[in-house]
């Protein structure tokens, strides 16, 4: 056990906070997905162009991660908090002048700011909320606060297709009198103002965390559970199995959700709501059954093989289909709306296994785990190329290989020392 709080902290001032926290960056990230005909329309960008958008946000990670793991073991994680609430903040703000000059470059730099503050959120928010308290329910924990990052994703695209549209004035009843030039700078409104109110919640949030008093997590001094026989500590990080492998399922897997998210709007906009509300759904589920002390690799080679099984049924209902196109919505795309459900104990199962037992070297596994949403960027790109220029046939087994590894990580690849195991 690693003891680190005192019996007298106020757990539910703390979990607010955090789950704030949550919510908002799960808010925004879908809120780029949301707004990209918006995005694409004001930037004057073309169609691989605003695919870069994704890549921005998401190559910050790989690029952020580990610097920020570093620096938050210096400065501790109620610090690299404050850093990444500022950084998101600021972000948010530079979308107001990139919008305004129709800059790509400044759009790209508003999203490189805004994905390293989320970067040095999720390095040290993540492993806070697994080692607060009790060791062994790390998982329920952030399968719990995760849910409310769910919520963020599931009411971005409702609040964009309809709130949006009313603020910039772009809403039908008068957007049939507009000329092209007045619905122009109506979109550019659109891109301005959620952002503008986001960099204002973002920097109220960093200052709610100045003036709060979080708990400290004392981890400096924890000794790394490795193999008894071993005659030498080990050095680096990357010698760790559980954080390599966690890593390499969290690169495929939040890849594979960004691409049937993709997929299913391309197919059926309208069902994406349901996608990231099953999402929302299964973690608050997830956290329950986690606290009753449910195994998280249990969960997830039930997820895992789920999913694979959602995949193939879809797959031999659609095996003819050579590209996407937008149609009326096919009853077998809910079979992939259902992987939502799946998905939704992934992150929180993954990263908890992936950072047991690291003691003082929980914050640098942590970035390493963090980096690995850069999957998120190049796994779609994969998928939407193979799609497009192939078959279905094609790109899909992409997905089948993520979900197939979240299986194996659950079975042995989250293994690194049966005895030392906590879970």
């Amino acid at each position: 056990m690693y003891p680190n709080t005192q019996s007298s902290i106020n757990y539910t001032k703390v979990f607010l906070v955090l789950s704030t926290l949550f919510l908002m960056w799960g808010f925004i990230t879908v809120l780029n997905f949301s707004l990209i005909e918006e995005l694409r329309d004001v930037f004057k960008l073309s169609f691989y162009e605003s695919l870069s958008i994704n890549l921005a946000l998401y190559a910050t990670y790989f690029v952020i991660a580990l610097p920020a793991g570093y620096l938050i073991n210096i400065v501790g994680f109620r610090k690299g908090i404050i850093i990444g609430a500022g950084l998101a903040s600021f972000g948010c703000f530079l979308f107001y002048p990139a919008a305004e000059s129709n800059s790509f470059v400044k759009l790209l730099m508003a999203l490189f700011v805004l994905g390293a503050g989320f970067t040095f959120l999720q390095v040290a928010s993540n492993p806070y909320v697994a080692l607060l308290g009790m060791r062994g329910k790390g998982a329920a924990k952030l399968s719990f606060i995760q849910a409310f990052n769910s919520f963020g994703t599931f009411l971005a695209p409702l609040l964009a297709g309809g709130l949006f549209l009313s603020i910039s004035g772009l809403d039908p009843a008068t957007i049939v009198a507009m000329t092209p030039e007045q619905i122009m700078e109506h979109k550019i409104l659109m891109v301005q103002v959620p952002y503008l109110v986001f960099g204002s919640i973002w920097f109220l949030l960093m200052l709610i965390v100045v003036l709060s008093e979080l708990p400290k997590v004392h981890i400096e001094d924890q000794t790394p559970l490795i193999r008894p026989n071993e005659k030498e500590p080990r050095k680096y990080i990357f010698q760790y199995p559980q954080v390599v492998n966690g890593a390499i399922t969290l690169f495929l897997y939040v890849g594979a959700e960004v691409s049937l998210a993709y997929y299913i709007s391309e197919k059926g906009v309208s069902l994406i709501p349901y996608y990231w509300g099953l999402a929302l759904l299964g973690r608050f589920v997830g956290a329950g059954l986690l606290f009753v002390a449910t195994s998280p690799r249990k969960l997830m080679k039930l997820s895992g093989s789920t999913a694979v099984f959602l995949l193939l049924v879809y797959l031999i209902v659609n095996n003819n289909e050579k590209h996407i196109v937008t149609q009326t919505v096919d009853p077998a795309l809910y079979l992939l709306v259902l992987i939502g459900l799946c998905n939704s104990i992934v992150w929180p199962t993954v990263f908890t296994m992936g950072i047991d037992g690291m003691g003082k070297y929980a914050v640098k596994a942590s970035g390493v785990l963090v980096m690995s949403v850069f999957g998120g960027a190049v796994v779609p790109l994969l998928f939407v190329y193979l799609l497009t220029d192939y078959s279905i046939i094609s790109a899909f087994p992409v997905l089948l290989l993520a979900y197939s590894v979240l299986i194996w990580f659950g079975t042995k690849g989250s293994v690194y020392e049966k005895r030392n195991n906590f879970y």
